[in-house]
């Protein structure tokens, strides 16, 4: 999970910054070996940035930020006071300083080792050259690059991200459910047709192979709409007013698609491998509940059922959602 994190944020600037941003902090990242962290919520406005001739300055406090606590750069989004609710600024800046100050509190039922808890934030500096996607000159959002539908991928993006966790999450789930099977599950003795082992048994084979089968689907369309990403970013990363609105949300789409799957798969497998392992594998030293700890405690990032009413409306009415911060 944190190294999904980390591909997402080292290539914020990417997609919302402009070329000399992303072509700086590429080669900052790369020839430092740097992991990136973030402290980005936009749901709450609690990150305020304020601002002079020379720089922004980030004020506030962030209740997640996914491996930012053990990384070399943290990428920072706040809401520029006395501005337009919709203009929030990113920036990346050192984790190693003064100003950045982790809460170490994360304690949820899943997610353990991620180092998900909350930040302050006090009197954290960046340049205006620093501010992505950003007119120093101005102190505006630059059309250019913020004015065009190719920095909102941004969002599917980490969508998709989310999704491809989930999938790894399950089948990581139905691996090592497999394994305990096959060495410690008994078979029923009171089934009528009893078995020798519990691999004989009709009802742990069937669920096994449909656990197996949608977890294979749901691979199959988490390969395409990674597919769909990698063309859009080819097509358009060197042309990035070519790319249309339509064109974004028929992406967003596929990403909705799998992260509904994805979800929907990931919740069943994670639970039902029970079923197939028997009481003793819900012993505490066995693990296999971390699964569904992990993927409940993550799929409730956002709501899901908006993914749902998303492919309704692009389904039935033909419609592209409007990009928002979740979408």
């Amino acid at each position: 999970m944190l190294l999904g994190y980390h591909l997402l944020w080292s290539r914020t600037a990417n997609v919302v910054g402009n070329d000399e941003q992303a072509d700086r902090l590429q080669k900052l990242i790369i020839e430092n070996n740097y992991y990136v962290g973030g402290a980005v919520n936009p749901r709450d406005s609690d990150l305020k940035i304020t601002y002079d001739d020379e720089k922004i300055t980030y004020n506030g406090f962030k209740n997640f930020t996914t491996g930012a606590a053990v990384s070399d750069l943290i990428v920072l989004e706040g809401a520029v006071e006395g501005r337009p609710p919709e203009e929030h600024i990113f920036a990346i800046v050192p984790t190693a300083q003064a100003g950045i100050i982790f809460s170490y509190n994360w304690d949820n039922i899943g997610l353990r080792l991620t180092e998900s808890g909350a930040a302050k934030i006090e009197n954290v500096s960046a340049p205006w050259a620093d501010a992505l996607g950003w007119d120093p000159a101005t102190k505006k959002p630059d059309p250019a690059v913020l004015g065009i539908a190719f920095p909102s991928l941004l969002l599917p993006s980490i969508q998709l991200v989310f999704s491809n966790f989930y999938l790894g999450i399950a089948i990581g789930a139905l691996e090592f459910a497999k394994q305990y099977t096959v060495r410690h599950t008994r078979p029923w003795p009171y089934g009528g047709e009893n078995k020798s082992a519990a691999t004989d048994e009709f009802y742990i084979l069937s669920t096994y192979g449909n656990f197996f089968a949608h977890l294979r689907a749901a691979e199959a369309l988490a390969d395409k709409a990674g597919e769909e990403a990698d063309r859009i970013f080819a097509t358009y990363g060197n042309n990035r007013a070519a790319l249309t609105a339509r064109e974004r949300g028929d992406w967003a789409e596929w990403v909705a698609s799998i992260k509904v799957v994805a979800t929907d798969t990931g919740l069943r497998v994670t639970s039902g491998v029970f079923e197939v392992t028997g009481a003793r594998a819900t012993a505490s030293k066995v693990g296999l509940d971390r699964f569904w700890r992990d993927i409940r405690t993550h799929t409730l990032h956002d709501p899901v059922a908006y993914k749902n009413r998303e492919l309704g409306r692009y389904f039935l009415l033909d419609q592209v959602p409007e990009p928002t911060w979740y979408t």
